[in-house]
């Protein structure tokens, strides 16, 4: 498993509904394709030996080693998996590839890196953004990426130095887990998951969040105008709407929206609050997914998914030589 990367690459990201409701940027995937070329030709230079693909509707892989032709020395294989044009696609090639890799790459917004996020295990993940709600992924270019990629596939920079576990809200039914969000969980009267966004506050009725800033896009924004809360303060927050103090956040690109906030209080990793909607249909890091009902009980923890912190695995890679050429120009 030496030295190898894997790659998801979501065609769906930056391209929901939110671009009609709200007027979020369209991420194309002919864009996602010049990601992947630059993140393979760094990667190659760097020393990784082979990169494992997920197959997807677009093809978004394919299309990149087309693009960099005989430049290209690296292996670069595709799962052989059947193709569902859904989520269960990143999943199921997350399940695949997490013991076959070093690190997986997740080209996507906070919904594609949810679902890696349950089921990568302690696989370290970079997560690059490309979608809609993108606090939990990167802002960073692919260039970047791939160096701090290839110093921790090469072991260069060793997994415990170079990355952290992140935080998640979990989700409980009647004691069972039921599922998690990375960034934000919230119960909404929604009736049904539909166009999966949501956009109108007057359907929420309570939020946990992991992290929270006013710099924030999504829901998470709401309780960012409280108090900010980054990824390595061991707290959460949780929020009670309804009437009271009232606030605007931006729930979507370009898109403020008064809030009514009733209640908050911060939550401890591990302290576990008893979600008064029941039933409700959960938003998870902003799209309806999972409808609960009975005794539903919510907690902050740091059993999230491993990442690569770029910053620190760059300054030890370099400190190590990782960029030192072996002869002379």
């Amino acid at each position: 498993m030496k030295a190898t990367v894997g790659i998801i690459a979501n065609p769906e990201s930056g391209r929901d509904i939110r671009r009609l409701v709200a007027h979020a940027s369209v991420f194309d995937n002919m864009e996602k394709v010049s990601i992947v070329e630059r993140l393979l030709l760094v990667l190659q230079d760097l020393g990784v030996k082979k990169v494992i693909a997920m197959p997807e509707t677009f093809g978004i892989v394919p299309g990149a080693v087309n693009a960099i032709g005989e430049h290209l020395k690296m292996e670069v294989k595709m799962l052989s998996m059947r193709i569902l044009g859904d989520w269960r696609d990143t999943y199921n090639a997350t399940m695949a590839m997490k013991d076959r890799v070093d690190v997986i790459v997740v080209i996507g917004g906070d919904g594609t890196n949810r679902i890696v996020a349950k089921a990568c295990d302690d696989t370290p993940i970079m997560p690059i953004s490309t979608g809609t709600n993108n606090v939990f992924p990167y802002m960073i270019e692919a260039t970047i990426a791939g160096e701090a990629i290839a110093a921790i596939a090469t072991g260069i920079v060793k997994v415990g130095e170079g990355t952290y576990k992140a935080k998640r809200v979990e989700l409980f039914e009647d004691g069972s887990l039921r599922d998690i969000a990375l960034i934000d969980a919230a119960a909404t009267l929604h009736s049904f998951v539909g166009s999966k966004a949501v956009w109108k506050p007057e359907y929420l009725r309570e939020l946990i969040v992991s992290r929270c800033s006013p710099s924030n896009i999504g829901l998470s924004a709401i309780a960012g105008v409280l108090r900010e809360i980054s990824e390595d303060d061991d707290v959460g927050l949780y929020l009670e709407l309804g009437e009271g103090r009232v606030i605007k956040a931006p729930i979507a690109p370009g898109v403020f929206k008064k809030v009514g906030i009733r209640d908050f209080r911060e939550l401890q990793l591990g302290e576990e609050i008893e979600v008064k909607t029941s039933p409700s249909l959960f938003a998870l890091d902003g799209e309806r997914e999972a409808e609960m009902a009975g005794t539903i009980t919510a907690r902050v923890t740091r059993n999230g998914p491993r990442v690569i912190d770029y910053r620190k695995t760059l300054k030890i890679a370099a400190e190590r030589g990782f960029f030192e050429g072996n002869s002379e120009l």
